[in-house]
């Protein structure tokens, strides 16, 4: 008897430990890349992410996997591109981005003038903040910003838009509009170029702003920069090159005769800048430029011309087609 009950022992646990080799081999072949197959309850109830991480210049950053009430100060026209609109907009004082505003109406401002206006950002309730420069972010403001939703912050999101549209693509899940839009901004620089050429080929050309205070030559690297002499390959005057290239820089009336530019885009900050574009213009030396006795000198929308994105940038295209193809 106690043989076979021991035999029965012995054979009960064989064929226990084939039943957990069998599982073993099971559990194997799907971990060497064979897809699992959930359990039905897996099946109805998956998993949602709810947030992803992103790096910035200050650190990780966990943004909501689908974010709905975003503010991003003077990155606007980024979301509107991307058929996103935000929950509050830059604004300084009762200066907004009129450019924007057909977008952008009937959206309540955060007001910059003295600080970000943060009592008010906490009533709009936004679920991701985004600074479009790390200066926003000095002084503890991050922490603040962050306290009150997920912050990511840019460099600088108005030198390169391209980049920032493809950022903001991914956090909003625009990817495939962000690529529309690039391609379409491509295709419009393409087009001015060839209607520019014949006309612009040796030709130098300057943009100056003026401040109710100040006349700045302005720079190849910001804002107007980049569409004017890198996207349209429009010549610099070597003033611009020399004196203002990485930033503008202040144009005095003493260096103002050597800006012999063939044409000159012209941006008036405000009504308080008129007195001071009235002193400029009423000068001998702005009435001896070249630009200026050839009626080359165009006034243009400061709004835009002072910003960044693929909105802005297509609208200061149609400003240089326009002007310098009209007879």
């Amino acid at each position: 008897m106690n043989g076979n009950k021991n035999g029965n022992l012995l054979l009960g646990f064989i064929l226990l430990f084939a039943l957990f080799l069998s599982a073993c081999g099971a559990q194997g072949s799907q971990s060497s890349g064979e897809p699992a197959v959930p359990a039905a309850n897996d099946a109805k109830s998956p998993v949602e992410n709810t947030s992803r991480t992103y790096q910035d210049v200050i650190g990780a950053v966990e943004i909501p996997a689908e974010p709905k009430r975003i503010v991003a100060p003077y990155v606007e026209d980024a979301l509107i591109t991307l058929g996103v609109k935000p929950a509050m907009q830059w604004a300084l004082g009762d200066l907004v981005q009129e450019y924007l505003q057909p977008h952008l109406k009937d959206v309540p401002r955060l007001d910059f003038t003295d600080g970000v206006n943060m009592e008010a950002l906490i009533q709009a309730n936004p679920d991701m903040i985004v600074l479009y420069t790390k200066n926003l972010a000095e002084n503890g403001a991050y922490e603040q910003f962050s306290k009150i939703a997920p912050t990511y912050a840019f460099d600088d999101a108005t030198v390169d838009w391209r980049g920032t549209l493809h950022i903001l693509g991914q956090m909003l899940n625009k990817t495939d509009a962000a690529e529309k839009a690039i391609q379409h901004y491509d295709q419009k620089v393409a087009e001015a170029k060839e209607k520019l050429q014949p006309i612009t080929n040796g030709k130098t050309f300057a943009v100056i702003r003026i401040k109710p205070k100040e006349v700045l030559l302005m720079d190849g690297t910001y804002y107007s920069g980049p569409v004017l002499y890198q996207d349209l390959g429009l010549q610099p005057h070597k003033l611009v090159r020399e004196l203002a290239w990485e930033y503008h820089k202040p144009l005095s009336l003493e260096v103002l005769p050597e800006l012999d530019a063939d044409y000159i885009f012209l941006l008036v900050q405000g009504e308080a800048a008129k007195v001071k574009v009235k002193e400029l213009t009423d000068s001998s030396i702005w009435k001896g430029l070249p630009a200026v006795k050839n009626g080359h000198v165009f006034e243009v929308d400061n709004t835009y011309w002072m910003a960044s994105g693929a909105i802005a940038n297509e609208m200061k295209i149609d400003d240089v087609v326009k002007y310098i193809t009209s007879p």
